[in-house]
Protein backbone atom coordinates (compact mmCIF):
# COMPACT_ATOMS: atom_id res chain seq x y z
CA UNK A 1 0.00 0.00 0.00
CA UNK A 2 1.09 3.53 -0.76
CA UNK A 3 0.04 4.91 2.29
CA UNK A 4 1.09 4.15 6.00
CA UNK A 5 -2.43 3.23 7.60
CA UNK A 6 -2.94 -0.19 9.63
CA UNK A 7 -5.74 -1.72 7.82
CA UNK A 8 -7.91 -3.66 10.34
CA UNK A 9 -10.31 -6.72 10.24
CA UNK A 10 -13.31 -6.53 12.90
CA UNK A 11 -13.98 -10.11 13.53
CA UNK A 12 -17.47 -10.76 15.30
CA UNK A 13 -18.37 -14.52 17.48
CA UNK A 14 -21.70 -15.43 16.42
CA UNK A 15 -22.24 -17.19 19.16
CA UNK A 16 -21.24 -14.75 22.16
CA UNK A 17 -21.47 -11.51 19.75
CA UNK A 18 -17.51 -10.54 21.25
CA UNK A 19 -15.87 -8.16 18.66
CA UNK A 20 -12.01 -8.87 18.28
CA UNK A 21 -9.90 -5.98 15.83
CA UNK A 22 -6.88 -6.66 14.58
CA UNK A 23 -4.40 -5.74 12.27
CA UNK A 24 -5.16 -7.23 8.65
CA UNK A 25 -2.37 -10.29 8.01
CA UNK A 26 -0.16 -9.36 4.80
CA UNK A 27 -1.83 -11.72 3.01
CA UNK A 28 -5.30 -10.16 3.83
CA UNK A 29 -3.93 -6.65 2.51
CA UNK A 30 -2.63 -8.06 -0.83
CA UNK A 31 -6.21 -9.38 -1.23
CA UNK A 32 -7.59 -6.41 -0.56
CA UNK A 33 -5.59 -4.50 -3.02
CA UNK A 34 -6.17 -6.88 -5.81
CA UNK A 35 -10.11 -6.71 -4.91
CA UNK A 36 -9.90 -2.72 -5.22
CA UNK A 37 -7.81 -2.82 -8.24
CA UNK A 38 -9.59 -5.66 -10.11
CA UNK A 39 -13.03 -3.24 -9.10
CA UNK A 40 -11.17 0.56 -10.76
CA UNK A 41 -10.40 -1.95 -13.52
CA UNK A 42 -14.07 -3.43 -14.01
CA UNK A 43 -15.10 0.48 -13.19
CA UNK A 44 -12.70 2.00 -16.17
CA UNK A 45 -13.70 -0.89 -18.53
CA UNK A 46 -17.44 0.06 -18.04
CA UNK A 47 -17.03 3.70 -18.02
CA UNK A 48 -15.02 3.34 -21.68
CA UNK A 49 -17.78 0.84 -22.90
CA UNK A 50 -20.00 3.69 -22.34
CA UNK A 51 -18.25 6.54 -23.48
CA UNK A 52 -17.59 4.65 -26.62
CA UNK A 53 -21.40 3.55 -27.24
CA UNK A 54 -22.32 7.46 -26.64
CA UNK A 55 -19.96 8.47 -29.33
CA UNK A 56 -21.39 5.75 -31.55
CA UNK A 57 -25.00 6.34 -31.06
CA UNK A 58 -23.67 10.68 -31.40
CA UNK A 59 -22.47 9.80 -34.55
CA UNK A 60 -25.50 8.00 -36.02
CA UNK A 61 -27.33 10.87 -35.29
CA UNK A 62 -25.41 13.10 -36.54
CA UNK A 63 -25.55 11.27 -39.90
CA UNK A 64 -29.09 10.99 -39.90
CA UNK A 65 -29.65 14.04 -39.17
CA UNK A 66 -27.48 15.13 -42.01
CA UNK A 67 -29.62 13.19 -44.88
CA UNK A 68 -30.93 16.53 -46.05
CA UNK A 69 -32.40 14.50 -49.00
CA UNK A 70 -34.74 12.25 -46.70
CA UNK A 71 -38.10 14.53 -45.54
CA UNK A 72 -38.20 15.08 -41.85
CA UNK A 73 -40.36 12.50 -40.77
CA UNK A 74 -38.53 9.75 -42.17
CA UNK A 75 -35.25 11.33 -40.38
CA UNK A 76 -37.24 11.12 -37.47
CA UNK A 77 -38.57 7.61 -37.69
CA UNK A 78 -35.27 6.55 -38.68
CA UNK A 79 -33.72 7.50 -35.48
CA UNK A 80 -36.49 6.04 -33.21
CA UNK A 81 -35.93 2.95 -35.17
CA UNK A 82 -32.06 3.07 -34.31
CA UNK A 83 -32.72 4.49 -30.95
CA UNK A 84 -31.17 7.64 -31.26
CA UNK A 85 -31.58 11.29 -30.46
CA UNK A 86 -31.40 13.91 -33.37
CA UNK A 87 -29.34 16.91 -32.55
CA UNK A 88 -32.28 19.67 -31.19
CA UNK A 89 -34.02 16.74 -29.99
CA UNK A 90 -36.29 15.41 -32.54
CA UNK A 91 -36.29 11.37 -33.15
Amino acid sequence: MMNEETLIAIEVNCETGAETVRPLTPEEATHREAHRIHDETRRAEKDAKEALELAERTALATWIAGQSTLPEAARNALARATGVTLPGGTG
